[in-house]
């Protein structure tokens, strides 16, 4: 603690912090004594042009403010840090060291803290800075020698050096509310070590660029070699846009220049949409002009263009023409012997399709040849089609296979692709946002893959800005918006009352089955106040009982009251799924079969899905259904991750429906047998053990009564009613006849569903004929008694004997 103790009164004492607080202070006056310069200069040489012997005490005089701005820039804006020292002084940054007083508090750096880049860097990014910890943290010079071993151990992880960042954390970890403060603002202490990364990764980027030369390799680089006024009409010098390395495409850039070193000519990236095929070979074509990146010689300054397949492919009139074209440019190419030519989405040039044109017999000989370096990337499915139509692609184009990135490099990727995005639309991201966008880019955006599924996302959350702040709720929104899922905490008071009164609001639109009712709300509610496990569906039900009882109409009512609609219920009759083939028609592509479960959940992936008739899906289906039930994930037919973490998965079955009914006739209640019979189910082999244990829950729905299907025949009144409000008219049931409704009506082996047919032919009808007859006018109410509706269903009850009686 003594050497500690000793490095801690030293802060600001050494003639490096002298030279850095000398630096702060003349940092406003550099653009005034630049200035002063400059009009000196001028003013001394407009004197000289007159013949006035003063102007030279004015360019003797103009050097000394120029000095002294050469001296800042060179010496005194950023003073080097003592590699290997020991002391705060040696490893400070130099803006903090020239800001901070010679005895700080902890509240005296974090106030230095806001004034700082790095500061406001983490004020802006994570929403920690000087100005928030100034409040929180300890007043007491005493306490800062603490703050600097803490921030002294962490600098060990970044090569000794403290930045704002490195004191921001340590600053938290002295703080008793440490983990309450970041939980709220969804951050971990490897956030704030990540954003200490970044901001150093942006300090080497600026160094970087400034450093560089605008010209690599002087003005007479490219001027012994060929003219290419076709090559530069259709092609992009992507050479000339300076691209940063990162460490993320590090090893393959390395990949694809020893491939074109090796003298094999033609590479082919290969991956999936999105994974940065083209951003690599941009590396590829920084790196090449880079005077400092160790390169081939056969290599070096070597220019990469990037071949516009569209303006090509709609330049030409047919397959000869364009041949003709693409010929003239790769000997434009050839001929200057300084060009790697890039056929970006190359497989456009080898199939026959819309936009596609297949000149294959011209680009295979110049592929195999070897003599002119190409590069081609390619999508993943793509790429397979046509080497297998094409194996000579396959064996003489090198394949370099690019996968799609991981969490970590996926947020690298996204930190160096922010100030174009910011720029571009006048935004500033946080970090949490990246995290966010990352996540959920993952579960819900399919045509791509990472980065591109994460970048594409976070574009679409600019939309969603907070006073031009990107935040992780600005993500959340931006996916509301284009899938309807609710990613959100609940945060209105309707969603709140909706999810409370979820039973009652259900109950409005079928009647009974109390228990399967209560067990989807609580489902729902505990995903909406996030207590539920993410990697699974919201629910996975069975729902098991007689025809006519509610299961499907359970599953509509939920759609309807908290999925936004009855659209939003995804049906798969599991009749139509008895063979194995049918697994083929479960997963298949969109573009194939639209209806297959796999398209469905990827267009409404915030849905109710039901799969009717389980009992009756083969085999294969339900062992391919387990993966869902499980993981809450389904692979379809080009092997993406379909996502049904965000939907109610609910399987209906008639499976013992018999002896459902015998229970009920022995006077049982469902509380007393529901355990047994389930029991019964699961030894009866209709179904796999392992396929039921993958349910929450296994819901028995009871028949109905008869007081409850007269519940039932007054939702279906409503709805005729509902259907009846454009003509102004209503209708009206005595008990008495709604009684006969039901006795006419029940059937224990079907449950409600006779009752809709019962009204149609008793109530409807008789409505449609008083309508047609103009016996009611708008604004009239016909009430319908047992007079009126029991000679109707009579006059069926006898023609149904007559035509039941024996021949």
């Amino acid at each position: 603690m003594g050497a500690i103790m000793a490095i801690s009164h030293a802060v600001g004492k050494s003639h490096r912090a002298y030279r850095a607080r000398l630096g702060q202070h003349l940092a406003p006056w550099i653009i005034v004594l630049r200035v002063l310069a400059i009009a000196l200069l001028v003013l001394g040489i407009v004197l000289l042009f007159v013949q006035q012997a003063a102007g030279w005490a004015l360019l003797g005089l103009s050097a000394i403010p120029a000095m002294i701005v050469e001296w800042h820039r060179r010496d005194l804006h950023d003073v080097a840090r003592n590699v290997g020292g020991q002391a705060i002084d040696d490893v400070l940054d130099s803006e903090l060291l020239g800001l901070l007083p010679t005895q700080p508090s902890p509240q005296d750096i974090a106030r230095v803290l806001s004034k700082s880049r790095g500061g406001i860097f983490f004020a802006a990014r994570f929403g920690i800075g000087g100005g928030f910890l100034e409040q929180l943290v300890s007043t007491d010079r005493g306490d800062t020698e603490t703050l600097f071993d803490e921030a002294l151990k962490i600098a060990g992880q970044y090569e000794g050096r403290i930045s704002a960042g490195v004191l921001i954390l340590a600053m938290l970890r002295q703080l008793p509310s440490k983990t309450t403060l970041l939980g709220h603002l969804q951050l971990e202490e490897e956030d704030i070590l990540r954003g200490i990364h970044w901001f150093h990764r942006l300090d080497e980027l600026l160094a970087y660029y400034h450093s560089r030369p605008k010209m690599p390799g002087g003005i007479g680089r490219d001027w012994s070699f060929g003219w290419i006024p076709y090559l530069s009409r259709f092609g992009v010098n992507i050479s000339d846009r300076h691209v940063a390395p990162t460490p993320v495409r590090d090893e393959l850039v390395g990949q694809l220049l020893r491939s074109l070193e090796n003298g094999r000519g033609s590479v082919n990236l290969v991956g999936q949409t999105g994974v940065g095929k083209t951003d690599i070979v941009s590396q590829l074509a920084s790196r090449l002009m880079d005077p400092q990146a160790k390169v081939p010689h056969g290599l070096r300054y070597r220019q990469i263009f990037m071949l516009d397949a569209t303006k090509l492919i709609g330049s030409a009139n047919g397959r000869g023409q364009l041949e003709n074209l693409v010929q003239l440019i790769l000997a434009e190419a050839y001929n200057a012997k300084n060009i790697i030519v890039c056929l970006d989405n190359a497989q456009v040039f080898f199939e026959d399709s819309v936009g596609s044109v297949d000149i294959s017999t011209l680009l295979m000989p110049i592929l195999e040849a070897g003599r002119l370096p190409v590069i081609l990337t390619m999508d993943e499915q793509r790429y397979l089609q046509i080497s297998k139509r094409m194996p000579a692609l396959a064996t003489n184009v090198q394949r370099i296979n690019v996968a799609q990135t991981d969490e970590s490099d996926t947020l690298s990727i996204m930190e160096e692709a922010l100030p174009t995005l910011e720029y571009k639309r006048k935004v500033t991201v946080m970090y949490q946002a990246l995290k966010e966008a990352y996540k959920l880019s993952g579960r819900y955006v399919y045509e791509v893959a990472m980065p591109g599924q994460a970048l594409s996302l976070l574009e679409s959350a600019a939309d969603y800005a907070d006073k031009g702040l990107v935040t992780a709720s600005s993500v959340q929104k931006a996916i509301e918006a284009s899938t309807g899922v609710k990613t959100m905490s609940v945060d209105t008071d309707d969603e709140r009352e909706t999810l409370l009164n979820l039973e009652s609001l259900i109950h409005q639109r079928m009647i009974g089955q109390d228990r399967a009712v209560a067990v989807v709300s609580d489902a729902l509610r505990r995903a909406r106040a996030g207590v539920r496990n993410q990697q699974r569906p919201v629910g996975t039900f069975l729902f098991l009982g007689p025809t006519g009882v509610g299961k499907t109409e359970l599953a509509k009512s939920l759609a309807a009251v908290y999925f936004s609609g009855e659209e939003n219920i995804i049906r798969l009759d599991m009749n139509e799924f008895v063979s194995a083939d049918d697994v083929a028609r479960l997963i298949a592509d969109g573009t194939e079969d639209p209806h297959s479960l796999t398209a469905q959940v990827m267009k409404r992936p915030f849905s109710v899905v039901l799969l009717d008739e389980i009992e009756k899906a083969h085999s294969s289906v339900l062992s391919t259904l387990l993966q869902l039930l499980d993981e809450g994930v389904l692979r379809d037919a080009r092997n993406r991750e379909v996502s049904f973490r965000d939907t109610i998965v609910i399987a209906t079955s008639n499976a013992g429906a018999d002896r459902i009914q015998e229970y009920i006739q022995r006077g049982y209640t469902l509380e007393q047998f529901e355990d047994q019979f389930v029991d019964e189910l699961i030894n009866s082999h209709i179904f796999h053990p392992e396929f039921l244990n993958r349910f929450d829950e296994m819901v028995v729905f009871r028949p109905l009564e008869k007081p409850e299907l007269l519940q039932v025949v007054d939702l279906i009144l409503m709805s005729v009613n509902k259907n009846l409000q454009e003509q102004k008219i209503s209708v009206t049931v005595t008990l008495d006849a709604k009684e006969y409704l039901v006795e006419a009506g029940y059937d224990p082996r079907l449950g409600a569903r006779p009752m809709r047919r019962v009204v149609q032919r008793a109530v409807e009808s008789t409505v449609a004929k008083l309508l047609l007859a103009k016996a009611v006018n708008p604004g009239d109410t016909i009430e319908l008694t047992l007079a009126d509706i029991q000679p109707i269903l009579d006059a069926k009850k006898k023609a149904d004997q007559i035509a039941d009686r024996p021949s």
